[in-house]
């Protein structure tokens, strides 16, 4: 297929959206991904949807979009409806008859677009109907996530290369709104994106004022915290009007559970009602939290890092840090949910003296432990083993199967097929391939240690 030239990809885009401009990165991320594979890392607000949007209906066949949550997949869903191509999610929280009709209009080459979890992409039903059809763009959404909970957290993120060879090879586009340059290579790597574009976009965000409040400890921080809310979000008929014009919505951020409950209730003893939000919270209560803070009956949100992604409300004006965040990537993901409709907003961070010491506690924890890639290796064989064995084998949850063997399959010990996962270290080797494995997660956790501070 010849590179299409930026008139063209205008003209398509006219026909396909209408007359909508292009943004600065978008032009030359369409471009790229139409003719290889690409890593396009835009500010949040410039339109990454647009480009899968506009490639997935130029490409022939199929686009397969992997994203992070189910807010995220339904905001997603809205978009691609209203735009007009045939698209469907696929999640556990939709029917199992439902899910089967998903599957087989994908399998009957009935959909455009198919929005779901890498989780989802683990399931061999899932498996059948996609190589069923001809999927020729394999879009992975908020990529920095391979990075930055693939290793942890996310490990099937890590398992995409093998669903990416499954199915034949498609164009690759990774997208995120903040990777540094050690985070893309790491993107590209685990995504074994071939000799990929990477479009690198304007990041200054000129109507967001970042500031910082030096705080002696966690009492003061919250008071400092409790003080901004009312300053900026109080109502102008209750008296001057503020730096930020007014009402508005917050999202404060801290970095743990019992915070978020206990900065919550304090808030909303103070005036301003605020809703807390963390990953140990029911998935229906996550998502009434998420519901009622978009209508705005919930102006103010203490949450952890789990509340972010899918935050797409365009009237955020204040973000707080009542705790610093884990690392500069972090800090502009989070902030980056301000001033979405271009109005003055403001993001305070408050920095105490060894207020970092948590981020650097969870940065030293990641990582499988030694015993558990022993247990791995010694659980497989050099013919493929399915997950669901390979967990019985082993005796440990799928999570930590997972993680052991993404470490392993990082250093060459471990290959992952269709068929599942097996050895390809020589049984000679085995301490060296659990070594190599120690010595690269040791390398991440220095990584993640130093980009605390």
């Amino acid at each position: 297929m010849d590179q299409p030239t930026r008139r063209e990809v205008s003209a398509a885009v006219r026909q396909l959206l209408g007359s909508v401009a292009l943004r600065p990165g978008q032009a030359e991320a369409l471009e790229a991904a139409l003719e290889r594979d690409t890593l396009a890392v835009l500010a949040t607000g410039t339109g990454k949807s647009l480009i899968y949007r506009v490639t997935g209906q130029l490409l022939p066949g199929a686009t397969v979009v992997v994203s992070p949550t189910v807010s995220l997949q339904q905001d997603q869903l809205v978009a691609l409806e209203e735009a007009g191509p045939p698209a469907a999610l696929l999640n556990s929280l939709l029917p199992q008859a439902r899910q089967r009709a998903v599957l087989e209009r994908m399998a009957a080459g009935e959909l455009e677009f198919l929005l779901l979890s890498p989780e989802q992409l683990a399931r061999e039903e899932v498996m059948r109907a996609l190589i069923a059809t001809k999927v020729s763009l394999f879009v992975v959404d908020e990529a920095h996530c391979v990075s930055s909970w693939g290793h942890d957290f996310r490990p099937d993120y890590l398992g995409l290369p093998a669903v990416i060879a499954a199915l034949g090879r498609p164009r690759v586009l990774a997208l995120t709104a903040t990777a540094s340059p050690r985070v893309r290579r790491e993107i590209i790597e685990a995504l074994r994106m071939s000799d990929p574009a990477v479009i690198v976009g304007e990041f200054d965000r000129p109507n967001i004022w970042l500031g910082s409040r030096l705080v002696t400890d966690e009492s003061a921080a919250d008071a400092e915290v409790l003080e901004i809310l009312r300053e900026e979000l109080a109502d102008p008929a209750d008296g001057p009007g503020t730096a930020i014009g007014g009402p508005g919505t917050a999202i404060v951020y801290v970095s743990s559970r019992r915070r978020s409950e206990e900065l919550a209730e304090a808030v909303t003893e103070a005036g301003l009602p605020a809703a807390y939000y963390h990953g140990s919270m029911s998935r229906k209560q996550r998502e009434a939290t998420h519901a009622a803070f978009l209508a705005g009956s919930i102006p103010v949100v203490v949450a952890t890092s789990a509340f972010g992604l899918g935050i797409d409300k365009p009237d955020v004006r204040l973000i707080l840090h009542a705790d610093p965040p884990e690392d500069l990537d972090a800090y502009y993901q989070q902030v980056g949910r301000a001033g979405r409709d271009g109005e003055p907003a403001r993001a305070v961070l408050a920095s105490r003296p060894g207020g970092y010491g948590l981020a650097r506690y969870f940065g030293a924890g990641q990582g499988p432990s030694t015993g558990d890639l022993r247990t791995v290796l010694a659980a497989l064989d050099t013919q493929p083993v399915k997950p669901a064995a390979l967990r019985t084998k082993a005796g440990l949850s799928s999570a930590r199967v997972r993680r052991a063997a993404n470490a392993l399959m990082a250093v060459g010990a471990v290959a992952e097929q269709r068929a599942g996962l097996r050895r390809i270290c020589p049984p000679g080797e085995v301490g060296q391939a659990v070594e190599r494995a120690e010595h690269a997660a040791q390398q991440r956790r220095v990584q993640a240690e130093t980009a605390v501070e």
